[in-house]
């Protein structure tokens, strides 16, 4: 009876450890979209309303862009006006691409000679966005993982900054066996 107790819990968490979202049968993910999927239980997204206004309230001081240069080039949140005056003016957004962000965030030099900020530290309230929100959710689960403490990844990302009304992407379902 003893075995049959430790046996039966045993099988339910293999059961659902083997049948995570868009995990395919060989325990892999089916895509990028589904490891981003996966990862977002274990971050924190935000509504483009809720980083609005933290940002009118001035409470966010680091917004970064994950997406790489030439899309960045093309337009960003909080970028300045004709005049040059930025619509949140204590919010900086500095641009680190999601291939290189892991190596860049904590080093000095790079805040200090690339982007001509102070470095956050790893409890400063940081958001990151992409153009979707895929990049950002993972690039946020890096960062949790780097241990810093409030990251947040803007949902729906720049895509849906600039419309509010954008639909929302469907979450890639599993391949694998287990339904």
């Amino acid at each position: 009876m003893k075995k049959l107790i430790i046996l039966i819990p045993l099988v339910l968490l293999l059961l659902i450890a083997g049948c995570g979202q868009g995990f395919s049968e060989g325990g892999y993910f089916a895509n990028g979209k589904a490891l981003a999927n996966e990862v977002k239980s274990d971050i924190t997204e935000i509504s483009r309303d809720d980083l609005m206004a933290m940002m009118e309230q001035g409470k966010l001081r680091v917004l970064i862009d994950v997406r790489e240069p030439g899309e960045y080039a093309e337009g960003y949140i909080n970028e300045p006006d004709e005049e040059g005056e930025y619509p949140y003016a204590e919010t900086f957004t500095v641009n680190i691409p999601r291939g290189i962000l892991e190596f860049k965030i904590d080093s000095q030099d790079y805040w200090d000679d690339e982007l001509w900020l102070e470095m956050p530290t790893k409890n400063e309230e940081i958001v990151l966005y992409c153009q979707a929100g895929d990049r950002s959710t993972l690039a946020a689960f890096a960062l949790k993982q780097l241990g810093y403490k409030n990251v947040k990844s803007l949902k729906g990302g720049y895509r849906k900054w600039l419309d509010p009304n954008a639909p929302e992407e469907e979450a890639v379902k599993s391949s694998g066996g287990c339904g």
